[in-house]
């Protein structure tokens, strides 16, 4: 198994889910947030996403984000900010995403869910 590179800044693991995320803009002066929109996250860990978005976000946009686990009903609520962002098309941007808060509920259910993943794919690679 190579070495982790030493330019790796990522604090947690990364995992290749496709899970469904609603994103919302938050706005700027009290704004109420922008409908909705769906993307589809390529990287999931506990500290952010890369998600596959419809629309371009500006690095520095704030989104309120609803995680939708393949198993929950309930999805998990976070705050993020824009990192990066790199246009695909005219209709898709894979865009990257720090987690920057979660309810202590949501942050257990969501760590809980990425171990249990974790786990599987280390059991489905022996």
């Amino acid at each position: 198994m190579p070495l982790p590179d030493p330019k790796e800044r990522r604090k947690y693991a990364r995992l290749d889910l496709a899970l469904t995320v609603a994103y919302r803009v938050i706005g700027q002066t009290g704004q109420q947030p922008a409908n909705p929109a769906d993307a589809i996250s390529q990287d999931v860990s506990l500290g952010g996403l890369r998600l596959m978005t419809p629309t371009a976000l500006p690095n520095g946009t704030e989104v309120e984000l609803d995680i939708h686990l393949a198993d929950d009903q309930q999805p998990i609520k976070a705050t993020g900010e824009i990192m990066w962002q790199t246009k695909l098309s005219g209709t898709s941007y894979e865009t990257g995403v720090l987690i920057k808060g979660m309810p202590a509920e949501d942050r257990g259910r969501f760590m809980s869910f990425v171990f249990d993943q974790m786990s599987k794919m280390v059991i489905n690679a022996h």
